[in-house]
């Protein structure tokens, strides 16, 4: 089992279940109407040791740029890993009703899920205005910057840090069963687990 998976053999952005995989437009469109990503990066000490960290963030799908953007604050982990130009991944998902079943094995949850593989990069001037306008207005529908708002101030980029993760690949999967799988040879859950 301990050579199934090796990234440098098997394209991470392979879902191992085809059933399950998703288009292009279907993993567009999940992007665009999230707003909650989880960002895992890594850093890595001189000696070689590897902490990866994941940061759970807003974020904002950028389809003409092929990138996410999100911001952090200016120092932290996530701009030292960043900064370290290592991968990165990010996970966007959408989570339903837990299905149980009668098979500890067949337990089960309905999900709708993207995986985002790519490199992370600091955004600075207006780059980093343009994407943090995004984002903004991405997140909060209908809000302005520079209307509704104040206009993102040189004072204001000093005092985050504005990525954007470029797309080089990604994967899309749903499982939105209306009940997970039961076995026949053990007695059926009642109508108070089935809903």
């Amino acid at each position: 089992m301990s050579d199934f998976y090796d990234p440098r053999e098997r394209d991470p952005s392979v879902s191992r279940r085809p059933q399950n995989r998703q288009s292009d437009e279907w993993i567009r469109e999940l992007l665009l109407r999230g707003t909650i990503a989880r960002v895992a990066t890594l850093w890595q000490g001189e000696d070689g040791a590897a902490f990866p960290f994941i940061t759970p963030l807003a974020y904002a799908y950028r389809p003409e740029q092929g990138d996410l953007v999100y911001h952090t604050n200016v120092v932290g982990r996530l701009r030292a890993n960043a900064g370290q130009g290592h991968p990165a991944t990010l996970e966007v998902s959408e989570i339903g009703q837990f299905l149980p079943s009668n098979s500890p094995l067949e337990l089960s949850v309905q999900y709708r899920s993207v995986m985002v593989f790519g490199t992370a990069r600091v955004l600075a001037g207006e780059d980093a205005r343009a994407a943090l306008t995004t984002l903004s207005e991405r997140v909060f529908p209908g809000l302005k910057v520079g209307e509704t708002t104040r206009p993102i101030s040189e004072d204001d980029l000093k005092r985050t840090s504005v990525y954007s993760l470029s797309i080089d690949r990604w994967s899309g999967k749903e499982n939105w069963a209306e009940q997970a799988i039961q076995e026949e040879d053990w007695p059926a859950l009642g109508p108070e687990w089935l809903g």
